[in-house]
């Protein structure tokens, strides 16, 4: 049962109905889980600004996929798999089993392999690193710009975990299995 109901696009007002209408046009309806940030407008506004700074960096939108896969695996919202799935599945050039691998913290890019590696360490030591993996990003070519990018990733995939987590939020996109 979710905990933290959705906004009603047709009962919001001001910018949070403008917000959710223009999701709506973009994506055919509006996500629960954009729905449920959208209790608060500051928050729903942090997700878009979050995302379109983002959308401005280094690291293109399949590799933010990809670090938002292997976040919401290690952070275990099915929410956000089965979203962040969907999104990999109409707008990246990832394969099913690239959009596994990915959770899995795996890729055939060197590069891409220690952003992952960067990605998951940050979540699973809460980002105390351990002092070699700086170092080992920066020898697979990660350099400090695309590193705080990795970060900052890792911070909005983070935000939506546990938003949803939270309220858990009713998944409205294709359930995506946990167990790997």
């Amino acid at each position: 049962m979710q905990l933290i109901e959705a906004v009603n696009k047709d009962e919001a007002e001001g910018p949070v109905k403008e917000s959710l209408e223009a999701i709506e046009g973009e994506m055919g309806f509006v996500p629960n889980g954009m729905a449920v940030a959208a209790n608060s407008p500051a928050s729903l506004k942090m997700m878009f600004a979050m995302d379109e700074a983002l959308g401005q960096g280094e690291l293109n939108f399949t590799q933010r996929e990809m670090i938002a896969l292997a976040v919401s695996q290690a952070n275990n919202c099915r929410y956000c798999l089965s979203a962040h799935s969907e999104f990999c599945s109409m707008a990246t050039d990832l394969e099913p089993t690239d959009i596994i691998r990915a959770r899995l913290c795996e890729a055939d890019d060197p590069k891409d392999q220690s952003m992952l590696d960067l990605a998951v360490a940050i979540v699973e030591n809460r980002g105390e690193l351990p002092e070699n993996q700086l170092a080992n990003a920066r020898d697979n070519g990660l350099s400090d710009s695309i590193i705080i990018e990795v970060i900052s990733n890792v911070i909005s995939a983070m935000y939506g975990n546990y938003i949803n987590h939270v309220a858990k939020t009713d998944i409205d996109w294709p359930l995506c299995r946990m167990d790997l």
